[in-house]
């Protein structure tokens, strides 16, 4: 397996090629928001849908990151693993909230992670028809559009706006999800489910929302927006306040006083799950 050194020059180096991978990414999916055909869209699984726009932004994505950083692997959505053995490997996924973008919600996502030695070193994350470019790397802070963002403050859990996703493709465990929605439903001041895990961790970033919980996501969906809330001083753990979130898909993100109160409150509804 190949081996890279990637000291903060190159991490910056690599966020802006991550930057222009998204941009062309989004290009594809402004071009065809609101004009997919119902022939255009499959049901890879149950509830879990794909386009040709997934598969074209992704192949765009996929050509400039090979071209320019060939010696490194790719890990795609729609395409899976290709490109070098390394340790250094490009997560993407090019078209996050696809169910939003088959209804015509704007609300949706490029993200582009990469991941050394299965740490994220750089996220980027860009909602193309919102104009908002989230991006940051390892040791350099988190951006959006150019300014520097930070998670937000709140003393407790009470008070705060919450982001979270709907257990559609995992309905056998949507007794534990309602149990743990119930108790942050009593305590926070709003609870919101946009559809977009990446926008909702970019967002959360920035401090909009406070803090995110979400069961079952793919390295994908959270790959970037993990480091840009570590970048903007938040805090990130699986269900039972470890650091396996990556491999389990089950994240708990954001400011870390709410992350602290949120742990208890998905570990009770949850279980032992990691």
């Amino acid at each position: 397996m190949m081996e890279i050194d990637l000291d903060l020059k190159e991490r910056s180096h690599l966020c802006s090629l991550a930057v222009e991978a998204a941009k062309r990414g989004g290009e594809v999916l402004s071009q065809h928001f609101r004009k997919v055909r119902p022939h255009e869209i499959h049901e890879k699984f149950l509830n879990d849908f794909v386009t040709t726009v997934d598969l074209e932004s992704e192949a765009v994505i996929q050509e400039f990151l090979r071209k320019e950083t060939p010696e490194m692997g790719f890990l795609g959505e729609e395409t899976g693993t290709s490109g070098q053995a390394s340790a250094t490997v490009w997560v993407v996924d090019p078209l996050d909230g696809t169910k939003n973008y088959i209804h015509g919600f704007p609300f949706f996502a490029v993200s582009i992670a990469l991941l050394h030695k299965g740490t994220p070193i750089v996220g980027v994350i860009l909602a193309p028809m919102r104009q908002d470019l989230f991006y940051g790397y390892q040791g350099g802070g988190a951006f959006r559009n150019g300014e520097r963002i930070r998670v937000s403050r709140p003393t407790s859990l009470r008070g705060t706006l919450i982001a979270t996703g709907f257990p559609f493709r995992s309905k056998d465990h949507l007794p534990a999800y309602l149990q743990a929605f119930r108790e942050v439903f009593l305590r926070a001041s709003g609870v919101r489910r946009a559809g977009s895990a990446a926008l909702d961790l970019a967002y959360t970033a920035m401090g909009v929302f406070d803090g995110f919980f979400e069961f079952g996501l793919s390295i994908w969906d959270i790959a970037a927006g993990t480091l840009l809330i570590q970048e903007a001083g938040g805090t990130v753990h699986d269900f039972l306040g470890g650091e396996q979130y990556l491999q389990t898909g089950n994240i708990i993100a954001g400011s870390p006083r709410v992350v602290e109160e949120l742990i208890p409150i998905i570990r009770e509804a949850f279980g032992d799950q990691p």
